[in-house]
């Protein structure tokens, strides 16, 4: 694998300070020129280009990541609360997928390029994984309960307007009883 960046090997509020500056679009030379006012001279043009060209593949699958995200919310329904937990599960899920396919891939750029597992980094993703089963496995139990939950009260809310409604109209009771039966509500 290459030696690390030698942008990355800055101190992190220095790299933070490059990040910023990339985000705000600023040019190449007028980052350098800021480096070195800096007092930082150990970044080269090419190096800050390589960088550049890293950070904004990252700003891509990030700003790709809150579409999906955004997109995956939209297509949600009503369950507002359950939302964003639902879009993180599914963002997460994307970055572990990604991670697992650069393992061993020292072609791949950016900071997760060429992935090596030591055995606490693989038990780490191994725990990732189970947790981001069980967080689908907990939202997938909570929209069938209620949905459920919501059935039943659309079912005892028809219920009450079949009762009502059969009232006013002088509907049998027998007939009552078959349409609450039908709609599976027990009367007593």
């Amino acid at each position: 694998m290459g030696s690390v960046s030698s942008v990355r090997r800055l101190d992190p509020q220095i790299r933070e300070e490059v990040n910023r500056l990339l985000d705000q679009g600023m040019t190449l030379d007028c980052i350098i020129a800021r480096l070195r006012a800096m007092g930082v001279e150990t970044v080269s043009r090419s190096a800050l280009g390589r960088y550049k060209q890293r950070f904004e593949k990252i700003v891509e699958k990030v700003r790709r990541s809150r579409e999906i995200a955004d997109a995956l919310v939209r297509n949600f329904g009503g369950e507002t609360e359950d939302k964003a937990m639902r879009a993180n599960i599914e963002m997460m899920h994307g970055i572990v997928s990604d991670m697992l396919m650069q393992i061993g891939d020292e072609d791949e750029e950016g900071p997760a390029g060429g992935v090596t597992l030591d055995p606490k980094d693989a038990m780490n993703l191994a725990k990732a994984l189970d947790h981001l089963s069980r967080a689908r496995k907990t939202d997938q139990d909570a929209i069938l309960k209620v949905r459920e939950e919501a059935a039943r009260a659309a079912t005892a809310k028809a219920a009450e307007a079949v009762r009502s409604v059969g009232k006013k109209a002088g509907m049998s009771r027998d007939l009552k009883q078959q349409i609450l039966e039908a709609m599976g509500v027990q009367e007593n």
